[in-house]
């Protein structure tokens, strides 16, 4: 029973941190740190494909591509965080470095070239995307999260996340402004 409660908990808790904050209400808590706080969320809510090369405790390696105050305060609210046994790993990248041994990108601000290759690399190394902007799921990032009538709110891309062999948990689909299956830049349902 408590298995229960604390499920249940955790869901309000989500639910609360994902769609209860208002921007301009939280005047002690800024948009980069909200957006820290959904990135941390998001982590807990997805399924990797099995990797034999990783022990139980090794650390889960979030890299994040950018700079600036949200590249900053994610940085910063992942730093002491764990997702199970694993303590978090935050590491800050350049978009042409390589991806190798990261769970999930956070990507904070690329042009579209630049976006096309770590989004092409992410999947082929089925790292989870995050980003910012209406078009980052339909550019084939995996979550997108973007500010709509004062709050942060998110959308996910399913083609993107299944393509790069992961599983998005129905609980944050179900919170999800928009769910969509993208279209490969040939047009074609992925």
């Amino acid at each position: 029973m408590s298995g229960r409660r604390s499920i249940t908990r955790r869901l309000l808790l989500l639910a609360t941190l994902l769609f209860g904050i208002r921007l301009e209400a939280q005047a002690t808590m800024g948009e980069s740190q909200i957006k820290a706080m959904f990135v941390y969320n998001f982590l807990k809510f997805v399924e990797w494909p099995a990797d034999s090369s990783l022990a139980a405790r090794d650390p889960f390696v979030v890299v994040i591509m950018g700079d600036g105050p949200t590249a900053d305060a994610t940085e910063h609210y992942l730093e002491t965080r764990a997702i199970g046994d694993r303590p978090l790993s935050v590491r800050r990248i350049r978009w042409d470095q390589s991806l190798v041994g990261a769970r999930a990108v956070f990507v904070v601000d690329l042009d579209g070239k630049k976006l096309r290759r770590v989004l092409d690399a992410a999947a082929a190394a089925h790292v989870l995307t995050i980003g910012e902007g209406d078009s980052f799921t339909t550019s084939g990032g995996v979550i997108g999260l973007l500010v709509e009538d004062r709050k942060l709110r998110f959308d996910v891309d399913t083609s993107a996340a299944e393509h790069a062999g992961l599983r998005v948990s129905s609980k944050i689909l179900a919170l999800s402004r928009n769910v969509r299956a993208s279209m490969d830049r040939s047009g074609s349902q992925r």
